[in-house]
């Protein structure tokens, strides 16, 4: 029976879903070898790996074809969103705005990125 999907993929699981989100959907063995590139990992292990997050329902298999592809469940955007979202709440109490000015206070803003933060705030507004 397949596990309840997590709420959050730890950090290799990102690791595993970032690669996937850059070379596309993929079978186990270029999984594997684009993160080779990146870190030493055994095959058996990014296998199991991926048999976990299958299970989880951070990814889909499609096993309609040989090698097996599998692809992330999400977007990156929608895992995004939902990574934010629970740190949000679990470590700002809900708060985004003090996540926003944690953030900001923790690695300093250029004028360009200020311009920026400025723009998607004026989009914002006129949204509403």
């Amino acid at each position: 029976m397949p596990r309840k999907a997590a709420s959050q993929p730890t950090e290799v699981e990102l690791q595993i879903l970032n690669t996937i989100w850059k070379i596309g959907p993929s079978p186990i063995r270029n999984i594997h070898e684009a993160l080779e590139c990146e870190r030493d990992v055994a095959f058996t292990t990014t296998q199991k790996m991926v048999q976990v997050m299958t299970e989880k329902g951070l990814l889909i298999k499609d096993d309609s074809v040989r090698p097996m592809v599998f692809s992330p469940a999400t977007s990156r955007d929608q895992t995004q969103i939902g990574l934010v979202d629970d740190l949000i709440q679990r470590a700002f109490g809900g708060a985004a705005d003090k996540l926003v000015m944690q953030a900001l206070r923790s690695r300093g803003v250029s004028e360009k990125e200020l311009k920026k933060i400025n723009k998607m705030l004026c989009r914002i507004e006129g949204a509403d």
